[in-house]
């Protein structure tokens, strides 16, 4: 690990992350055909919609001091490998789109945990714990709103 990157470009960095990976959610449910299926990805859209405002607050709301704050960290992990598709979009199914969407959460968590430990100043890594937090409280509500949305 060699790169270099301040707390402000990491957290940009995921914010367009989270931005994207709303916009694969949204291409997908238009190409679907089971209005169920539909339904479930527009709830994930959203889901990577405000994940992606919250990044931009806690931009907001950081002092200037920890968004300069320059550490060791690689920011490019098997991103790519996230949005390729195993499945027939037009065909999605409730396991594809489950499988899909651990991915990419578990992908958040992860690289919120790494940013904690790779990181030396306190205020910094209370940042990264802070949104790891944050990514665990909106995959758990997440979870029940899919879950209540499936007994419809």
């Amino acid at each position: 690990m060699s790169n270099f990157s301040q707390v402000n470009e990491l957290l940009q960095h995921n914010q367009q992350l989270h931005a994207r990976t709303a916009a694969f959610y949204l291409v997908l449910s238009n190409q679907a055909q089971n209005e169920r299926i539909k339904l479930l990805l527009n709830t994930l859209v959203k889901h990577e919609s405000e994940m992606t405002l919250s990044l931009q607050s806690y931009i907001e709301k950081a002092s200037i001091k920890i968004l300069n704050t320059y550490f060791q960290f690689d920011h490019e992990h098997c991103v790519e490998e996230l949005f390729l598709t195993k499945f027939d979009s037009v065909q999605i199914n409730i396991d594809d789109v489950e499988m899909m969407a651990t991915a990419f959460d578990d992908y958040f968590c992860h690289l919120y945990i790494e940013m904690q430990e790779a990181v030396s100043c306190e205020l910094v890594r209370d940042l990264f714990e802070n949104l790891y937090l944050h990514m665990m409280e909106e995959k758990k509500r997440l979870s029940i709103d899919i879950y209540s949305m499936m007994d419809m």
